[in-house]
């Protein structure tokens, strides 16, 4: 017991005595080990902070090659080789190891020197022929070089070390794809090929080739080698499903279409080229399903478009609208989107709407003259016909034979009573330009009817055969307004019948009829 505590008594002394019997280089060691310690740390974590600590290292051992060499590896993985500069001269430090060259070597590429990034690359894998990171980093380095040179050297890396000749070639086929030589390109995918047979890379190389080519049935032979190989994905398969598509083979190319969509299922040109499949069957809503579930299609406005029309041929004009708001919402300066998304705001009533778009797309492409027309029918309907006829007069000065222009303007005219002759002269103008045109001839007979002229409106309306008269209630009133004021009160009945569901002038004028017959 009394031993134990002169211990105790004892220890606190001889502690501080062991404390001041450390040497000054002793101390320098240990502090030197402390901030080799934290660089360690820091480049295990990655932190860039690792460089600061063996720069503070390396002042207490300046000399130090081991350092030095560290530092050249921190600033390349900082991404700043102009900080590795002032500690590359360790090269010069005595004899070098293998990782030695092979930092030096990255040293050198960073800093522009490739030739001697190359030697020092070669003297690393002299002395250790199996370090793969190096040969890799060589093999890189390669691809920089004029593709003939580069050829030559992973010819020679192919001879010494036979487990990367498909490496070596298939690289090689790619310098040369790269600068379109195909021949020379094929020369080595197929020396990658008959290396290892089973790696699919260089098989790829020439598919594409085939395909840059137009050799289809080529590109097809090599897909599908790769398919038997279990390396097919929904890039070849579709690329498989639209040489299948162009030779109008559309059983395969779905089949491969399907395929590539099990792979990915939103493979987007499967997508486009299943859409159009089904457009062809006439199955539009599996096409909007195709299109929608494409990767690109939120950002792609031509499919976007695409789904709206295929809505519109689904006789689903609200939905189609719908299509083309949230198209026309995610790609505001897209001429096509707006002009198509006015059509549908046309087509649904919406005028004003569809005049704000078009005025605002007119801003844009001012000579869009389809788009220029198309504002003229909204502003028409909008009853907004001075602005109407500014539009009109500004695409009439770029395109004096635009004949749906000159009808618009003529029948706009003759529907408000005004300025009869001026209407009867762009009407003639625009028969002149297209005589068959049922809607021309039906806007001369209606300048005819304005001028009291009945017989001749009548001549010119029933000339237009009944089915066009059955699908334009427009046109059907039109001539039973004629048949009404010549008092051929049956036929009139019957025209005025077919236009009754839309024309609101027709059941006006109905409804006289009814009275006149009723007395």
């Amino acid at each position: 017991m009394k031993k134990f505590l002169l211990f105790i008594f004892l220890l606190p002394g001889a502690l501080n005595t062991f404390a001041f019997t450390l040497s000054p280089e002793a101390k320098q060691e240990a502090a030197l080990f402390n901030t080799f310690l934290q660089a360690t740390y820091a480049l295990r974590e990655e932190d860039p902070k690792a460089f600061l600590y063996l720069q503070k290292a390396l002042q207490a051992d300046p000399d130090s090659k081991y350092l030095k060499r560290l530092l050249v590896s921190s600033a390349l993985a900082n991404g700043t080789p102009e900080d590795a500069t002032p500690y590359a001269d360790f090269i010069n430090q005595g004899e070098n190891s293998a990782e030695d060259w092979s930092i030096y070597g990255a040293y050198q590429w960073k800093t522009g020197d490739l030739k001697g990034a190359k030697e020092s690359y070669e003297k690393a894998l002299t002395l250790d022929p199996e370090d793969t990171r190096t040969l890799y980093q060589y093999v890189l380095l390669l691809s920089t070089f004029p593709v003939d040179e580069a050829a030559e050297n992973f010819t020679k890396i192919a001879q010494k070390y036979p487990d990367l000749a498909c490496d070596a070639y298939t690289e090689t086929g790619h310098l040369y794809l790269r600068r379109q030589n195909f021949q020379k390109a094929l020369e080595y995918y197929g020396k990658a090929v008959e290396a290892d047979p089973t790696e699919p890379t260089p098989r790829l190389g020439r598919g594409e080739i085939y395909e840059k080519t137009n050799q289809f049935f080529l590109m097809l032979h090599e897909f599908e080698e790769l398919e038997k190989m279990g390396y097919a994905n929904a890039g070849t398969l579709s690329r498989m499903g639209s040489v299948y598509f162009l030779v109008k083979d559309y059983e395969n190319a779905e089949k491969y279409f399907l395929k590539a969509k099990e792979h990915f299922n939103a493979d987007a040109p499967s997508a486009y080229f299943l859409a159009l499949l089904a457009e062809q069957k006439g199955d539009f809503s599996r096409a909007v399903g195709y299109l929608r579930e494409a990767s690109d299609y939120d950002v792609n406005p031509s499919k976007q478009l695409q789904a709206a029309f295929y809505l519109k041929r689904l006789n689903q004009p609200k939905e189609s609208l719908k299509a083309l708001q949230q198209a026309y919402r995610a790609f505001p300066d897209n001429i096509e989107i707006a002009y198509f998304y006015a059509l549908a705001l046309h087509d649904d009533a919406q005028y004003k709407k569809a005049n704000k778009v078009l005025k605002k797309l007119l801003l844009t492409a001012p000579l869009y003259h389809d788009a220029r027309l198309q504002y003229a029918y909204s502003l028409e309907s909008a009853r907004n016909y001075q602005e109407m006829e500014n539009q009109l007069n500004i695409l009439l000065e770029y395109q004096p034979n635009n004949a749906a222009a000159l009808n618009l303007y003529a029948y706009s005219l003759a529907q408000r009573g005004e300025r009869l002759p001026k209407a009867q002269e762009f009407i003639a103008k625009a028969l002149a330009l297209n005589p068959t045109d049922y809607s021309f001839i039906d806007t001369q007979a209606w300048v005819y009817f304005k001028q009291k002229n009945y017989t001749a409106a009548e001549d010119l309306l029933k000339s237009i055969p009944q089915e066009v008269l059955q699908a334009n209630p427009e046109i059907a009133y039109h001539l039973g307004a004629v048949y009404f004021e010549t008092g051929n009160r049956e036929q009139a009945k019957i025209y005025l019948e077919m236009a009754l569901p839309t024309q609101k002038e027709a059941k006006k004028l109905y409804k006289k009829l009814q009275k006149k017959a009723a007395r």
